[in-house]
């Protein structure tokens, strides 16, 4: 599924640009067809997102009143906390293998200096390093992608929904996160990738990156 997002003009404080410069106004993704894009930016847009995503789980709504209603509420959540931390989109993964659900999960948010000569702005290289003090056991590099240099980092962690969305209890999820600087803004386009399944985390991180290679800016 191919997607497009709006970045909005992240920092107001910056000189105009030399003739001829642009920065990017939206990006691109492309993700797998059986991943379900539920917007941020608008409360009404998500709300709507996430009803269709629950008829689509449970289309019997006289059967499926209460896990429908369960589910909502999960899907929900997990879309209004997504929202408050800055999130563009979220995506989630209605894939299943043998009839068993393959629980994936993206959510874009963006990082906008607060000022200018903000941390933000420092080379990838040195982001990196920030984050392998902030996670100390996390695999941390810097990759190229087609839209940049990304600091990439994956990790596990227990996440807040393990239990709701399938995961045992006390399972370990496997986060795997790419950091790309927006041109020519000093911002942060940040996509957040998370599993609950650690027997498929090696095949699913490999779906991860293939999604952050297809990142292409749109000025």
């Amino acid at each position: 599924m191919r997607s497009r997002g709006d970045l909005e003009d992240m920092d107001p404080t910056r000189e105009p640009e030399a003739a001829g410069a642009q920065r990017p106004v939206s990006y691109r993704l492309i993700t797998p067809l059986e991943w379900f894009r539920i917007p941020l930016a608008s409360e009404e847009a998500r709300n709507r997102s996430v009803r269709v995503l629950v008829d689509r789980t449970f289309p019997n709504r006289d059967q499926d009143t209460v896990r429908r209603r369960e589910f909502a509420e999960l899907i929900g959540n997990l879309a209004w906390e997504s929202a408050v931390k800055d999130g563009l989109e979220l995506y989630l993964s209605t894939q299943a293998v043998l009839g068993v659900p393959v629980p994936a999960a993206l959510v874009v948010t963006v990082e906008a200096p607060d000022e200018p000569g903000s941390s933000l702005q420092a080379p990838p290289a040195v982001l990196a390093e920030a984050q392998q003090r902030e996670y100390p056991g996390a695999e941390v590099g810097v990759v190229s992608l087609a839209a940049g240099q990304s600091v990439r980092v994956r990790r596990s962690e227990v996440p807040a929904h393990a239990e709701e969305l399938g995961a045992p209890q006390g399972r370990t999820s496997t986060l795997l996160t790419h950091i790309v600087p927006v041109p020519d803004t000093g911002a942060l386009l940040v996509l957040s990738f998370s599993t609950p399944l650690e027997e498929l985390a090696d095949a699913l991180v490999e779906v991860f990156d293939a999604i952050a290679g297809s990142l292409r800016w749109q000025e």
